[in-house]
């Protein structure tokens, strides 16, 4: 059986590009961009919905939230504040079905992470690919003083950090890192938005399929325990997911890779008892290919959701391991992984960079 890829985008230029009342995540799939393929293919919204659901049962992180554009931020010094530094914030994604840079002027409810969701022609074996979106800083002063100006651009940046820090409950996404006035501004932002695409052209003859051809391709019923030489729906939309929230995209995952490769997250390496679990020198935003963990359900062991490659026919669900992941790069989880639970065996490294490819049966 052919095994097919699930990709993830890699973080965007930031600088070129936005209380809980509940402590619970809140992942919520935005249509509004999609070019017609959930319109056509409902059962693929269900799968979709269905996944997102499994992955805010376990996340329990609060975020705070994120008022609408204008998002304006202004600090002041001196007196009557006659020195101010304004920063001024933007949130971008790509279209989930054209591709194009696209701003989001709205807000975020405490807890809401959106992701953008359609589908794209893809090439080759290519499933779907995921990622968080990005944050813009735009900087205007006016200044009386370099001392004023210091303290202006001080408190400007405690602010936004702690608007698009989130509270800190989860991964840092990324960063935005200027100077102004020999004067350095370092704000870390978290999850805010996300975009996530998956597959529309199955045969590769470079136009949407129809939904016929799709549904020979795709099992968009979450709920089926045998769908042949299908790609699961549910299983892509899980993994993608993941990576549209920070797992393999971001700051906080870069930072816990070591520089032979090797994770140094304390609660996967207790689960695994080892830090060499990532998918080979050219792929550090996946779990190694063949690591077996518990799945979350209780239903057994198979191969971790976030390996870079899926065999036709089969469902991947959350397990122990991913999970251990997520709390290493700072999501709160309720699901605990026990320490000797995951199966480490011989690891089989596929081509391709992010990529998940068929694999064939011996």
């Amino acid at each position: 059986m052919p095994l097919m890829r699930v990709c993830r985008l890699p973080l965007p230029l930031v600088l070129l590009l936005t209380l809980a009342s509940v402590s619970r995540a809140g992942i919520i799939a935005d249509y509004s961009n999609d070019g017609g393929f959930f319109t056509t293919n409902s059962a693929a919204k269900v799968a979709i919905e269905r996944a997102i659901f499994d992955i805010n049962a376990v996340i329990s992180s609060s975020f705070t939230a994120i008022p609408a554009a204008p998002r304006t931020v202004v600090g002041a010094a001196g007196t009557n504040g006659r020195t101010t530094a304004t920063f001024t914030h933007s949130l971008a994604y790509s279209n989930p079905s054209t591709g194009a840079t696209t701003t989001y002027t709205g807000g975020l409810a405490a807890n809401e992470i959106r992701i953008f969701v359609g589908a794209r022609n893809l090439t080759a074996n290519t499933l779907g690919q995921g990622g968080p979106g990005g944050i813009g800083l735009g900087i205007s002063t006016s200044s009386f003083s370099s001392t004023e100006l210091t303290a202006a651009l001080a408190s400007a940046t405690l602010q936004s950090n702690t608007i698009y820090g989130r509270g800190g409950d989860g991964p840092v996404i990324g960063q935005l890192s200027t100077s102004i006035d020999g004067n350095s501004v370092l704000i870390n932002y978290g999850n805010t938005i996300g975009n996530l695409w998956f597959d529309q052209d199955t045969n590769n003859n470079g136009s949407a399929d129809t939904p016929l051809v799709l549904n020979d391709f795709w099992n968009f019923d979450p709920d089926a325990t045998s769908f042949g030489n299908k790609a699961d729906f549910y299983s892509v939309a899980l993994h993608e997911t993941l990576h549209a929230i920070g797992f393999g995209t971001s700051k906080t995952w870069d930072d816990l890779i070591n520089n032979v490769g090797d994770w140094t997250g304390a609660n996967a390496i207790a689960a695994a008892g080892t830090g060499n679990l990532l998918a080979g020198a050219e792929d550090f935003a996946h779990i190694a290919s063949g690591i077996l963990s518990p799945r979350l359900d209780g239903t057994g062991l198979q191969e971790t959701l976030m390996s870079p490659s899926i065999v036709l026919g089969t469902r991947k669900k959350l397990t122990e391991l991913d999970v251990a992941f997520l709390r290493d790069i700072g999501f709160r989880t309720t699901a605990v992984p026990e320490p000797g639970t995951i199966l480490l065996v011989s690891v089989v490294f596929v081509g391709g960079v992010v990529a998940r490819r068929r694999r064939v049966a011996a």
